[in-house]
């Protein structure tokens, strides 16, 4: 009982499985590709520093990174560059206005 295929209808048969089985390859293809412009959880909340963040690690891996502490300013030196940058955030005391009343004034 088993007939085959001939002539236009398998030319068809052929054409329409064909296109169904690209459709169904481009279609994975798309589902699978990490590049479909959706941001992910951290790109969404972060933005555009997840991603310099990641480039920066392709370029400089963090074991390339110096382990030794940076050498900076005296404990004094120091002390007193954040007392100074500290006293920038306070609010300046601003005189208050003298208002006089002056009787017999026009």
């Amino acid at each position: 009982m088993t007939q085959h295929i001939r002539g236009p209808q398998k030319h068809r048969f052929l054409i329409t499985h064909g296109l169904l089985l690209g459709m169904l390859l481009w279609w994975c293809a798309g589902c699978a590709g990490p590049a479909d412009g959706v941001p992910r959880t951290m790109e969404a909340d972060y933005g555009r520093s997840v991603t310099y963040n990641r480039l920066e690690m392709m370029v400089n891996p963090p074991e390339a990174v110096d382990p030794k502490p940076p050498v900076g300013l005296g404990p004094q030196a120091t002390q007193n560059e954040q007392n100074r940058y500290d006293k920038s955030f306070k609010e300046k005391e601003r005189p208050r206005p003298v208002l006089s009343i002056i009787p017999g004034g026009r």
